[in-house]
């Protein structure tokens, strides 16, 4: 009798410390999973090795495809990486075909500039860059569309030299 009146006493805190064991579980088993997917951090030497964005330590996932940084603007002199969005085969959603990525820094007036990447992948060996400068948040975006080049001239001035290819 004296158990089940303490299960009475305290179902309010057992039902609660089970439903919290169970969240922690999944969070941590769901961040294993996709920790150990071919396109995630594990893949980050093959990322470099290709002269594309790494998934940096700050940045967190709830699927393994769309990666966020902890914030949305960069601080003084700093360039955030601020998203990376990972495409795979439709067929097989193990084979990497391509990512997006994102990159923020405040320019000389206190504006963001945005630099988005896209690198399409084939194979284990080879990436084609594409990319587009604009300012963050602002009505007109006067884009600017960039080949190779540019990309590995904006990634020297803005402290990104392993993504330099020339």
């Amino acid at each position: 009798m004296n158990l089940f009146n303490f299960i009475k006493k305290n179902s309010f805190a057992i039902i609660i410390t089970v439903v919290g064991s169970y969240w922690v579980y999944d969070h941590f088993s769901t961040q294993s999973q996709i920790d150990n997917l071919r396109y995630g951090t594990k893949a980050n030497t093959l990322r470099e090795s290709l002269h594309i964005p790494i998934i940096d330590v700050y940045m967190s996932s709830d699927d393994g495809i769309r990666w966020e940084s902890n914030r949305e603007l960069p601080e003084e002199n700093e360039t955030l990486h601020a998203w990376k969005y990972v495409t795979t085969v439709e067929t097989d959603p193990t084979i990497l075909t391509g990512e997006w990525d994102a990159y923020r820094k405040l320019d000389a007036q206190g504006r963001v500039l945005q630099f988005n990447m896209l690198s399409q992948i084939d194979g284990d060996s080879v990436s084609i860059r594409k990319g587009n400068l604009f300012y963050f948040e602002e009505e007109y975006r006067d884009e600017h569309k960039l080949g190779e080049a540019a990309i590995d001239s904006i990634c020297k001035s803005w402290g990104l030299d392993y993504l330099v290819k020339g």
